[in-house]
């Protein structure tokens, strides 16, 4: 938060923007739920219940530790003792993590139904594109496993996308960082609901299934796509969700949220920043990406970035406080010239 932020506007409208944020989030998670049942119905497709029941059993672990915890911190006889343990911050964590767990839920599997529109696949397109900008990705991937050091770097890089998104909205919560958490949230979720919009109209099947890519962990990881094309896969396992989404791609957005969230924390602002360089870079040869996938997902990250900015700017209480703020300075000074 920025110094002059906190003193003109109240601690009120900073909190009622961190909760408008996490109702914005829940109200996310319902829309794409809603649309989801529909989708279910009208497609005849289902979805695992055991992997429904055991889904449920987590977030609704979260939700009880996250009231039991906010109840006990509000009993005076153990304020300070839950103050010096964190009950507070751990408390609104696992809220966060409830809602950001029903979202991945939903939003993965709008990603599977999103597929079965079959829309014309672009992979060739997207080829060209790479072609015209001088990227070859059947060169690049052999150049890299050809190279078991850099091989196993970018696997790893790619490979921590998945813990990142755990980690950092628990390092921020338990690091009392609640504007950068809420934010996170919100991007995470602004970036996804993109992601998918542009590319249900838009599909592609992989670079590894385009180019015929057997290795492991190639083309396998993204068989469920032709599945949902075909129409031979009806019932949906979430537990084995694959990735799906080729353009944008998704993970560069998510890199550079995990390094833009992370910003103003000393040494790992660095750490993030140099790792998530890393992940992106290894999106072609292990996620099966084209290059026009990553550029397209850089720009989709920093332009939900600069629009939340913007949106900010005319919606959020803080902001309308500091306008507010400035307004009466300038009329209090215009009627003191005048005096």
């Amino acid at each position: 938060m920025d110094q002059d932020q906190s003193t003109v506007c109240p601690d009120t409208d900073i909190q009622r923007r961190y909760w408008m944020r996490y109702v914005t989030g829940w109200v996310a998670v319902l829309a794409i739920f809603l649309v989801d049942v529909a989708w279910l119905h009208v497609g005849s497709y289902s979805v695992r219940s055991d992997r429904l029941s055991g889904f449920a059993k987590v977030v609704g672990i979260f939700i009880g530790v996250a009231v039991v915890l906010k109840v006990v911190a509000k009993i005076p006889r153990y304020r300070k003792l839950t103050e010096q343990l964190r009950y507070p911050e751990v408390s609104e964590l696992f809220a966060w993590l409830a809602m950001l767990s029903c979202f991945t839920w939903v939003g993965s599997l709008l990603s599977y139904l999103c597929v079965t529109t079959n829309a014309p696949l672009i992979d060739s397109s997207l080829v060209r594109f790479d072609s015209a900008l001088g990227f070859d990705w059947p060169s690049v991937y052999a150049w890299v496993h050809s190279r078991p050091v850099v091989h196993r770097v970018l696997a790893i890089a790619y490979a921590s996308g998945l813990w990142q998104l755990i980690a950092i909205p628990v390092f921020l919560a338990l690091a009392r960082r609640r504007e950068a958490l809420s934010e996170f949230a919100m991007l995470f979720i602004s970036m996804t609901v993109l992601t998918l919009l542009i590319s249900t109209p838009f599909p592609a099947a992989s670079a590894f299934v385009h180019f015929n890519v057997t290795d492991p962990n190639t083309a396998s990881t993204v068989s469920d796509f032709a599945l949902l094309r075909s129409g031979t896969l009806r019932t949906i396992d979430l537990a084995a969700a694959q990735g799906l989404v080729s353009m944008p791609s998704l993970h560069t957005a998510l890199g550079v949220l995990f390094a833009y969230s992370l910003r103003h924390v000393p040494v790992i602002s660095v750490i993030a920043c140099l790792l998530n360089m890393t992940m992106i870079a290894s999106t072609p040869t292990q996620g099966g990406h084209y290059l026009v996938d990553v550029l397209s997902g850089l720009l989709l990250a920093f332009a939900v970035i600069y629009a939340s900015k913007l949106l900010r700017r005319w919606i959020d209480p803080v902001f309308l406080a500091r306008r507010r703020s400035r307004r009466v300075r300038a009329s209090t000074l215009e009627t003191l010239q005048k005096n």
